[in-house]
């Protein structure tokens, strides 16, 4: 099997978890020390996530994105490629409502 097989296939539930999990705590970080700490030491979609989860519009401008394109670029890492395509497609609703249940729980 390969390393990439992840690439194609969505995530199991506790790797949601744990991609839920992180997330709220770059957004903890975040909210305690600000953005400087962490936007050039944390990967793109890294950044891109946490300002998700904290609604934060200005920072995914300062990364040349939209909630839209930042949800884009999210869709394929939780659901796989072909599903993250059908979310896309669909105007990323399982994306959005995954986001949202995540703001909810930070």
């Amino acid at each position: 099997m390969s390393d990439r097989w992840s690439t194609f296939e969505p995530p199991d539930q506790s790797q949601l978890a744990r991609y839920a999990d992180d997330l709220i705590h770059r957004a903890n970080l975040v909210r305690r020390d600000g953005w400087d700490q962490y936007r050039h030491v944390w990967s793109r979609g890294e950044v891109l996530g946490a300002a998700l989860v904290l609604s934060d519009d200005a920072e995914l401008q300062r990364c040349g994105e939209t909630t839209v394109s930042a949800l884009e670029r999210w869709a394929f890492s939780l659901w796989g490629i072909a599903s993250g395509h059908s979310d896309v497609g669909a105007g990323l609703p399982r994306t959005r409502a995954l986001f949202d249940s995540i703001r909810a729980a930070g």
